[in-house]
């Protein structure tokens, strides 16, 4: 005799299976794509003297993947609907491949493509994970689930920041830039048994359009996502000069090794993970989202205004205090963003707006690394050069008190 109850168990485990299972491919797909990023920073001081260059042209180089992010975010909006979230994953990941393995050459060029190509893999692999946790995701677990998936950033940046010093002192960078190649080619494999059920929902049919525009005017015409754009553009430029000067900035400039300045980073990541949490919990729990945004840019302040001043003499938990701090406010802000772009989102349009949402946030890490770079060849020292980060982040409170009052008249 069959038991209903038992069957219904049996189908509730195997939704948590494939719950799991989604989780876990495209977690590792956006830990994949971000190291992709992560690493070059890294490795700067070394990967520079090989090729002898300026350490400092590693801004110009972010710039150029996070550029090509933006305007793949724009390009490939089609791809999910047309290949599937699974199979637009994959591309992004044998883009990463493909990256890495131009890398590997070891000249300017070389780095120049593959950091375009890093660029698109990424502008990719976001819409496609969105799809896929969307939809496997139930309605009850969604905010926790995304909100973890949002650490998958950080936790790179991190991976990378352990991983990468050692292995660049003991073997060579290559050997860093292999590691990425790995992580990508292995999601790429591990996800293809499920491609056929997860892309169940794919239309091959369906023509390639491509509309630019459409999200960025949306946002645009829209007062408080607007503001909110502004502040998003700063945050992202702010969060992309810390992950990419640290390790630089305390090799040349405060005697650390290369290890542990890479342990430094590690400690500004990770304090971005548990802030991308904690913050949404304080924002949940207090329900005034931008409060929480204007808290953490006035931390950024501070953090920022004490790496001006830092040098050999600092004491390593000073420095350790002051990187998680500021990790936890420049990386933390991300799903404050995404929650209240989607919170002020026309109905029906909240795809769109995010979508245009992103643009902002893709054009500050665009202009963020390549203009601490101007700021560093002005000045000549990095921390001093965090002068520019205290700027930005108090045209960030502007811009949240203006979308505040934005809301307020619409409301």
């Amino acid at each position: 005799m069959n038991n209903p109850s038992a069957a219904a168990a049996e189908g509730e485990t195997h939704s948590l299976r494939t719950v799991a299972a989604v989780v876990a491919a495209t977690t590792a797909a956006q830990v994949a794509g971000a190291m992709g990023a992560a690493v070059f920073p890294v490795i700067a001081p070394e990967l520079a003297r090989e090729l002898g260059v300026d350490a400092a042209l590693i801004g110009y180089q972010m710039s150029v993947i996070y550029g090509a992010a933006m305007i793949g975010s724009m390009l490939f909006t089609w791809m999910v609907a047309r290949y599937g979230g699974c199979r637009t994953t994959q591309i992004g990941m044998a883009c990463c491949v493909i990256a890495m393995a131009l890398t590997l050459h070891g000249s300017v060029a070389m780095l120049a493509l593959a950091s375009v190509i890093i660029g698109l893999a990424m502008s990719m692999n976001l819409p496609a994970a969105t799809h896929l946790l969307f939809r496997y995701t139930p309605p009850r677990r969604r905010n926790l689930i995304f909100s973890l998936k949002q650490t998958g950033v950080p936790m790179a940046w991190a991976l990378m920041a352990l991983i990468a010093p050692v292995l660049t002192l003991n073997f060579g960078w290559r050997w860093a830039a292999a590691v990425v190649l790995a992580s990508a080619l292995l999601t790429l494999i591990a996800m293809q048994p499920a491609r056929a059920a997860w892309d169940d929902d794919r239309r091959p049919e369906l023509a390639v359009k491509v509309r630019v525009l459409d999200g960025f005017a949306l946002v645009w015409r829209i007062a408080a996502l607007r503001w909110l754009g502004l502040a998003s553009f700063c945050l992202a430029f702010i969060q992309l000069c810390v992950g990419t000067f640290t390790v630089v900035m305390l090799v040349q400039e405060a005697g650390y090794s290369l290890v542990a300045a890479g342990l430094m980073l590690s400690v500004a990541q990770i304090g971005g993970v548990l802030g991308r949490i904690g913050w949404g919990w304080l924002a949940d729990r207090s329900g005034d989202c931008l409060a929480a945004l204007r808290m953490l840019s006035l931390v950024t302040i501070a953090c920022s205004f004490a790496l001006m001043f830092i040098g050999p003499g600092w004491p390593v938990l000073l420095a350790a205090l002051v990187f998680a701090l500021l990790g936890a406010t420049a990386i933390g802000w991300n799903g404050l963003y995404i929650a209240e772009v989607a919170r002020r989102s026309p109905p029906g349009q909240v795809s769109v707006a995010t979508g245009g949402a992103m643009v902002w946030n893709f054009a500050g890490i665009l202009v963020g690394p390549a203009t601490f770079t101007l700021v560093y060849q002005l000045l000549g020292s990095y921390a001093l050069s965090f002068i520019l980060v205290i700027v930005m982040a108090m045209v960030t409170l502007w811009a949240l008190r203006a979308a505040r009052l934005a809301m307020a008249q619409t409301a």
